[in-house]
Parts: C-alpha cells; sequence; structure tokens
C-alpha cells in the first residue's frame, strides 16, 4: 500500500516510524521542506531518512494522511492534491471537527474517513520528535460507521505496522469526544503551562476541564452529539494516565511562540454557542485568555 503523510511533526513522524517498512511510506513535502529532511528525522534518538515526494515529482496515494495544523490545511490539500487518485482513501489526524468538511468539498466526501489520534503523548521541536507513548490509538471509520473493505484493508496495515488502531462504532460520537478532550485539555495546560505529570492528580485542574466539558456537551447536543457523564469521566481518566513531561500540542505551540488552534477548540465552542444561542462564558473566556497569554509571550 502506497501511503503519504503529509506533516511530519508530533503526530505525522510517530505515525510514519511505525508504517515505516510495512508500506510504501513517503512524506509530502515542498522544496524546502525537501531540502531541510533530506538527512532523515530523529525520532527518540533513531534517525530515519524517510522517502521524500515533491507534487512535482508526486506519484498516486492509496492512503493519504494529513497530520498538519488545522491553520495549514488549506495549503496542505493544495500540496497533496496531485497524490489523489479515484481510489485514494483520505485520512485526518487534525485535532478539532471541521476537517473531514474541508476534505470532503475539496476532494470528494466519498474518499474521506473520519479519524483522529488519542493517547499519544509526544513533543516535537524542529526536526526531532520524543514520543513518550507507544505511538498513539488512531480511531477512524467510515462516516456511516459501515465496515467497509478500505477501512478493514488499512487496520489490517495498522496491525502489522504495530499501530494501535480502532473502528468503533460510532465515529462522529468518538470525534466529538476527543474535540471536546483537546478543548479542555489543550487549551487549559496552554493557560498554565502545565505537561501530563502537572495535569495528573491536579484536582483543581480538573474541576476546570469539567466546566469547559459542560460547554462542549451542550453545543454538541445542539449538533447531534451526545456526550454523557461517562464520557467526561473516560477522557480525564485516559489524560489523567500520561503521567509523564509530554506536552499537549497548543502547549508546545505556546511555548515555541507558534500560531495555536485556538479558534479551532475553545474558539469552535464559542461560534457554535452563538449559531445556537447557547451561552459559552468558559470557553469565550478561555480563548480571550489565551491570546492574552500569547500576547505577552511574545514581549518576553
Amino acid at each position: 500500500m502506497n501511503v503519504r503523510i503529509i506533516g511530519a511533526g508530533a503526530v505525522g513522524s510517530v505515525v510514519a516510524k511505525k508504517l515505516y517498512g510495512h508500506a510504501d511510506t513517503a512524506f509530502i513535502v515542498d522544496d524546502e521542506r525537501r531540502e531541510r529532511y533530506k538527512d532523515g528525522l530523529l525520532i527518540n534518538g533513531e534517525r530515519i531518512i524517510f522517502p521524500l515526494r515533491t507534487p512535482s515529482g508526486h506519484d498516486t496515494a492509496d492512503l493519504l494522511i494529513f497530520a498538519v495544523k488545522n491553520f495549514q490545511l488549506d495549503d496542505a490539500m493544495e500540496e497533496a492534491a496531485p497524490f489523489v487518485a479515484s481510489s485514494t482513501a483520505i485520512m485526518s489526524l487534525l485535532n478539532g471537527i471541521e476537517a473531514e468538511e474541508h476534505l470532503a468539498q475539496r476532494f470528494g466526501e466519498e474518499k474521506v474517513l473520519y479519524s483522529f489520534i488519542t493517547d499519544l503523548s509526544s513533543n516535537h521541536s524542529g526536526l526531532e520528535t520524543t514520543c513518550f507513548s507507544d505511538g498513539g490509538n488512531i480511531v477512524f471509520g467510515e462516516k456511516d460507521n459501515r465496515r467497509s473493505e478500505r477501512a478493514l484493508s488499512i487496520k489490517a496495515l495498522f496491525d502489522s505496522a504495530g499501530q494501535k488502531c480502532t473502528i468503533p462504532d460510532d465515529i462522529i460520537h468518538e470525534k466529538w469526544w476527543k474535540f471536546m478532550l483537546n478543548t479542555a485539555f489543550n487549551t487549559l495546560s496552554a493557560i498554565l503551562e502545565a505537561d501530563y505529570a502537572a495535569i495528573s492528580g491536579n484536582r483543581d485542574f480538573i474541576r476546570a476541564v469539567r466546566l469547559v466539558a459542560r460547554e462542549v456537551q451542550n453545543v454538541g447536543l445542539m449538533e447531534g452529539a451526545v456526550l454523557t457523564g461517562d464520557d467526561v469521566d473516560e477522557m480525564i481518566r485516559r489524560v489523567s494516565a500520561l503521567q509523564d513531561h509530554g506536552k499537549t500540542s497548543m502547549l508546545q505551540d505556546v511555548i515555541a511562540g507558534r500560531e495555536t488552534e485556538n479558534r479551532y477548540f475553545a474558539g469552535a465552542v464559542s461560534r457554535l454557542g452563538r449559531k445556537h444561542s447557547i451561552p459559552t462564558p468558559v470557553s469565550d473566556f478561555i480563548s480571550i485568555l489565551l491570546e492574552a497569554k500569547r500576547y505577552v509571550r511574545s514581549l518576553e
């Protein structure tokens, strides 16, 4: 299977390392990144020289994985477009709940699998990635939850490569569950600059998480996604189990002075609240507070 990945950060590089040697795995890059990546990427101390493909020297992807940030998606779709054929399956490992809609508009809904990655504790800087967990768990499926031939063939590949994966009974519910996790934990951890070790067992942090989660539950219900109290408890249990010094992607972005996905997390909750005339004061506040924090950090 030809697997093409766009995005070689904390997610893409870890997934590529798992698949390398089990499929024809290559990164889609522009000319600048091809030069930068030509001597390989360092993943948990191991240097791997991955094959690199540019849009001008494209081939056809059987599986195309997007592992960029939401604000990079438009550019990434243009770079990846030459690799898409009629039979290409497209998988997004982006955070949030909007990427699949954009991918379907660009490439056709029939090509898009709904997906995300969870249980991944990974820090990325420059060409180096340190993964504290065992590569995370890719949750994916057809929008209508069919056990399609392509979904099962991708699962077989992941299984053979040791990449944990799950095809759930209801992928839309699971997408909203991950969105709730990202909105609460990523945003709050970035504001407080708390790694997973600092989050674990921090009762006041978890109290704040529950306040954010309640607002995600409220807007989710209006969008047709029912998130229960058990879903909230499971989210807290899963993140609290990561008792290492890994950092959420948003915290890594704040520390590095990069643009964050704030508008796709708490900002999205605020937008949906306005859409459905539901108050979202906690999400409004933490979204504004994070931007204020970024401004203060830019002055340091």
